[in-house]
C-alpha cells in the first residue's frame, strides 16, 4: 500500500523525545507513512544520535539552526506523498487520530490543511484551531475547556503546526514557510493566512485528538521572547488583514469579539431557530441544506430543547446551542449573524431580532397549524379549540410580518401566504425539487438588502 503521508519533525536537541513521539505514532497510526526528521544543528549531538538510532526514517542534518520553518521546508523537499504532516516531538497522537483528518481532506477538495484537537496531558483542551486579533495576538479556541462536546468541524483562521496535515501541493502553492521569521512562532500562522489568501481552506476536526505538552521542547520564557520577535514580522506582512479585526487582548471582557474572530473565516454566518433539535422531517432537511450548500458557512442551530440529539449535528459541522431564553443567548453575540431563519412559527424569533438587527430574516412555514384547530372547533364547539386556533393563526401572521424571506411546503400554504400579502418560495419535500427550491431561498437570504 503506497504511503499517503510523510511526517516531518524538526529537532533542536531532545533526540529521545523525538524517538518517543515516533514510537507513539507507530502504535496509533494504521496506514503506511514515511518520516523525515530534520535536525537544526543541535548542539548536544542529537543529529548524530538520530542518524544512529532511528530506523525507518530519513534524517537530514542542517549545518546551522535556521528555525522551524526552514527545517520544515527542507523536510518537505524529501517528501513524495500526497500529504505532509508537521509534527512536534512533544506531541503524542492517540488511537485513530489520522483517519478523520484524511477523510475530511478527501471529501473537501478546497481544504489545504486539517488539524486535530490539541489537549493538555491532563485532558483539558488546549486548542480547537486558533484565532488572531487585530493586535496580532493569537489564542487557541477553547483553551482550558474541560468539555469538548460542543465542538464541531469548521474552517479556522489557522491551527498550530505542532500537528497539522497539509496537501503537499497546497504547501508548494503558497511557497512553503516564509524565510522572514526568526527560529520559531508565527510562521505557521503566516503560512495558513497565505493559503486562505489563495482560496484554500484550513479546518479543525474534533473527531481527531492529540496530546501536546505546550513548550515541551523549549521554555515558556524563550517561547514568549521568540513570539514577540516574530509578531512584529507578522504585523508587517499582514497589516491590511489585521486592520479589519478587533483586538484579541482583553477579548474576555468583550466576549462578542471572540465569536466574531472565531467565525471570521466563514463565508456567511447563519442562525437557525427551532423549538427543539430536529431528528428528522422538514426542519432537519432545512438544517442539512444550509450546512451542505456552503461548507465554509458558520451555521448555528439554537433550540429550546433536545441537547441529547445535538451530537449528530455537530459531527456534520453545525454548532448546536440549547437555551430556553433566546434573547439572553443572542445578547452574547450582538450583530453576529448575517441570516436568521425560524424553522416554524413556534419559535420566539422576534426575541433574537433586537440583537441581530442587520440579519436577513427568514421563516419556513412548512404547514399551517391553525386550520386543524379551526376544524376541531367546528366539530366540538369547544372554546379551548377556538382559542388555540386563534393563537396559531396569530403566530403565523406574526411570522409573516417578521420575515423578509418566506418558504413553505404545500401549495395551499403558499396561497394563504399570498392572501396575507407575501410571496413565498414553494419548497416541496421531494428531494430534487427541495434542493432546487432551497437554492433559491438561500440566494435570497444572502442578497436581500439590510434594513
Amino acid at each position: 500500500m503506497t504511503p499517503r503521508v510523510t511526517f516531518v519533525l524538526v529537532t533542536y536537541g531532545g533526540g529521545e523525545l523525538a524517538r518517543h513521539c515516533l514510537d507513539v505514532l507507530a502504535r496509533h497510526t494504521g496506514v503506511p507513512y514515511e518520516v523525515v526528521v530534520v535536525d537544526s544543528a543541535s548542539p548536544d549531538g542529537t543529529g548524530r544520535w538520530l542518524e544512529e538510532n532511528l530506523t525507518g526514517a530519513t534524517v537530514v542534518r542542517m549545518a546551522e539552526n535556521l528555525g522551524f520553518g526552514a527545517g520544515c521546508n527542507l523536510g518537505v523537499q524529501h517528501a513524495r506523498t500526497e500529504f505532509v504532516c508537521f509534527l512536534n516531538a512533544d506531541v503524542e497522537v492517540t488511537p485513530g487520530w489520522l483517519d478523520p483528518l484524511l477523510e475530511l481532506l478527501d471529501r473537501t477538495p478546497a481544504a489545504a490543511a486539517a488539524a486535530p484537537l490539541m489537549v493538555f496531558p491532563d485532558g483539558r483542551l488546549q486548542e480547537a484551531g486558533s484565532l488572531l486579533g487585530g493586535d496580532a495576538y493569537s489564542r487557541g479556541w477553547g483553551d482550558g475547556w474541560t468539555d469538548p462536546e460542543p465542538l464541531y468541524p469548521r474552517v479556522v483562521d489557522y491551527a498550530s503546526a505542532a500537528c497539522l496535515v497539509l496537501r503537499r501541493r497546497a504547501f508548494h502553492d503558497v511557497g512553503g514557510f516564509s524565510p522572514e521569521y526568526h527560529i520559531a512562532y508565527y510562521e505557521d500562522t503566516d503560512l495558513q493566512f497565505g493559503l486562505r489568501a489563495r482560496g484554500w481552506q484550513v479546518w479543525v476536526q474534533p473527531a481527531s485528538r492529540v496530546v501536546h505538552v505546550r513548550h515541551g521542547t523549549s521554555s515558556t520564557s524563550r517561547a514568549e521572547e521568540l513570539s514577540d520577535i516574530n509578531r512584529e514580522v507578522f504585523r508587517r506582512r499582514w497589516s491590511e488583514d489585521l486592520a479589519t479585526r478587533p483586538p484579541s487582548v482583553g477579548a474576555h471582557e468583550h466576549p462578542h469579539r471572540l465569536w466574531w474572530l472565531r467565525d471570521h473565516p466563514a463565508s456567511v454566518r447563519v442562525l437557525l431557530l427551532a423549538s427543539r433539535v430536529p431528528t428528522g422531517g422538514r426542519a432537519a432537511a432545512v438544517v442539512a441544506e444550509w450546512r451542505r450548500c456552503d461548507p465554509t458557512a458558520a451555521v448555528t442551530l439554537l433550540a429550546a430543547a433536545g441537547e441529547a440529539d445535538a451530537a449528530a449535528w455537530r459531527a456534520t459541522g453545525v454548532e448546536v446551542e440549547v437555551a430556553d431564553d433566546f434573547a439572553a443567548w443572542s445578547r452574547s453575540r450582538p450583530g453576529h449573524y448575517d441570516v436568521v431563519v425560524a424553522l416554524g412559527t413556534d419559535v420566539p424569533a422576534a426575541e433574537v431580532t433586537g440583537w441581530q438587527p442587520t440579519a436577513v430574516r427568514a421563516v419556513d412555514l412548512a404547514s399551517l397549524t391553525h386550520p386543524e384547530w379551526e376544524g376541531r372547533f367546528a366539530a366540538t364547539g369547544a372554546r379551548a379549540d377556538a382559542v388555540r386556533a386563534g393563537r396559531e393563526r396569530a403566530a403565523t401572521l406574526a411570522s409573516l410580518e417578521w420575515a423578509e424571506v418566506v418558504s413553505c411546503r404545500e401549495p395551499d400554504v403558499a396561497e394563504w401566504a399570498r392572501a396575507a400579502g407575501r410571496e413565498p418560495h414553494l419548497v416541496p419535500d421531494e428531494p430534487d425539487e427541495f434542493r432546487t427550491a432551497m437554492a433559491r431561498v438561500l440566494v435570497e437570504c444572502t442578497v436581500v438588502p439590510r434594513a
